[in-house]
């Protein structure tokens, strides 16, 4: 059984990790430019689509409900099919803006904008677990 330091350990890197996605998805649903920009112009199109995949990690954790982790693993289904074509490496802030304006990426910001609806209760929690507010 789990020591209660080990419990706590779990649930601090849990919510820290949880941040992370939200921020990812938050860019996700962002305009190309903005992307671009907080993304520092670098491999946007493949560290994005990494960064929100990497939400599959927080499944099963005890820490969502059912319907939150369907959300969150519809969305990196959604991002697998993405081709080499949609997803070009490199600094330029031309390329990266062009790869991220693909048509492909539009359905993918819509369901990254309703995830972060979906999870609102959950990043409410997660920001008052974090210090950050009421989310």
């Amino acid at each position: 059984m789990p020591s209660a330091a080990d419990l706590a350990q779990d649930e601090e890197e849990f919510h820290s990790s949880f941040r992370i996605y939200l921020n990812a998805i938050e860019l996700l649903a962002a305009s190309p430019e903005e992307q671009s920009r907080m993304m520092g112009n670098y491999n946007v199109a493949w560290e994005l689509r990494e960064d929100v995949q990497n939400g599959q990690y927080l499944l099963g954790r005890g820490y969502l409900d059912e319907t939150e982790e369907q959300w969150i693993a519809a969305l990196a289904a959604a991002l697998e099919p993405l081709k080499s074509l949609v997803l070009p490496s490199g600094p330029r802030v031309s390329a990266n803006i062009q790869a991220m304006s693909h048509p492909a990426w539009e359905p993918r910001r819509f369901l990254a904008a309703e995830v972060l609806r979906r999870l609102s209760r959950a990043a409410s929690r997660n920001a008052v677990v974090l210090g950050l507010g009421r989310g």
